[in-house]
């Protein structure tokens, strides 16, 4: 095998160009990975804009197992995951053709998955069960509610947003979603009950008309510009409730009238287990050896899902390879990424 291979770096001016890099040296516990696709997210765009030169961009990834390093995967397995990108303890960075990751950390590709429909789910997926699961202990999967709850999903059509949908009817809820009306459709072919229009300025009202004043959870995929204000608007006005958004939330709690609210920040990164140090975001500062076993556990969930069709990839739009990619970070910052994911073939 090389020991070099192709890489997005992140130079000087908060851009990145392809390098020439070392191929990563494998830790204890740790497995290559030879990249077929790799998955793009709004923090691969933004890391470009804020971390420092020599950085590997990157978190999604879909592709073989190159180096076992004696762990229980074998050599030319389907695999994907996600990386904490951009991170130098230890490095991470799936823009690359080779990428190093933890063994426990990634799962199976089922035979009736592609690569690119494969490299689209972990980050998202995992942001929607730590923030359902982890953070407001909703229900899970495997032990249904046996009674319907009301529980919303702000920015139903985001990445994290569609897979929170489809967790939620497995969990036994009754979804809320809201997104633009015309994307009700596929918020409704995704499992939501109810469908509402988050242009309209009365959309609040409108879910504690729904919930008949009940609703006690919310999850917020959208997290800034007054969506957690209205999210909180939409909540039991006399037993409030708990909100979990995917933003750091430290400026927006006194904002918010109802003492009865819980709000709550998650950055998905903690699944690795290791503190963090990630703006003003909750639950990142100390060991999180109760996020990465959520995560692990839902790892060997995952390929039966998938292979049943219970849970259902984001749409893929396959831009290009390597050298498309600065293309995608400029089609997303422009917000022309809507109720999809761009892929990049790598090999």
């Amino acid at each position: 095998m090389a020991s070099k291979m192709k890489a997005l770096v992140v130079v000087e001016g908060k851009t990145a160009k392809i390098q020439d890099i070392d191929v990563p040296k494998l830790g204890q516990g740790e497995i290559l990975v030879k990249a077929h696709y790799i998955a793009q997210n709004p923090t691969d765009w933004k890391s470009m804009l804020s971390v420092h030169p020599g950085r590997i961009l990157g978190c999604d990834f879909a592709g073989t197992v190159q180096d076992t390093n004696g762990s229980h995967w074998r050599e030319g397995q389907r695999i994907a995951g996600f990386v904490f990108g951009s991170s130098t303890n230890p490095p991470r960075g799936a823009f690359a053709e080779y990428v190093a990751t933890e063994a426990s950390l990634v799962y199976l590709i089922p035979d009736n998955v592609s690569y690119q429909d494969a490299a689209v789910i972990p980050l998202a997926f995992a942001t929607a069960v730590q923030a359902m699961f982890g953070r407001l202990k909703l229900p899970e999967p495997s032990k249904p509610a046996k009674t319907a709850f009301p529980f919303l999903i702000n920015g139903g059509t985001s990445s994290v947003g569609q897979y929170a949908i489809q967790l939620g009817k497995l969990a036994g809820a009754f979804v809320i979603a809201t997104g633009s009306s015309q994307n009700h459709e596929l918020l409704k072919s995704l499992g939501a009950d109810a469908v509402i229009d988050y242009k309209d300025p009365s959309w609040p009202e409108q879910v504690r008309k729904l919930t008949h004043d009940g609703l006690e959870f919310a999850f917020d995929c959208i997290g800034e510009n007054g969506t957690v204000e209205a999210v909180a608007k939409s909540l039991s006005p006399t037993k409030g409730g708990h909100i979990v958004t995917i933003l750091a939330v430290d400026k927006i709690r006194e904002k918010i009238e109802n003492k009865n609210i819980k709000l709550e920040s998650t950055i998905v990164y903690t699944v690795f287990g290791r503190p963090i140090k990630y703006g003003t975001f909750d639950n990142c500062g100390e060991p999180t050896p109760q996020d990465k076993a959520m995560w692990e556990k839902y790892l060997t969930i995952l390929p039966e899902l998938l292979s049943s069709g219970k849970i259902k990839p984001n749409k893929v739009r396959e831009l290009g390879g390597f050298d498309t990619i600065l293309t995608g970070f400029q089609e997303q910052q422009e917000s022309k990424v809507k109720a999809e994911k761009l892929v990049y073939k790598i090999s």
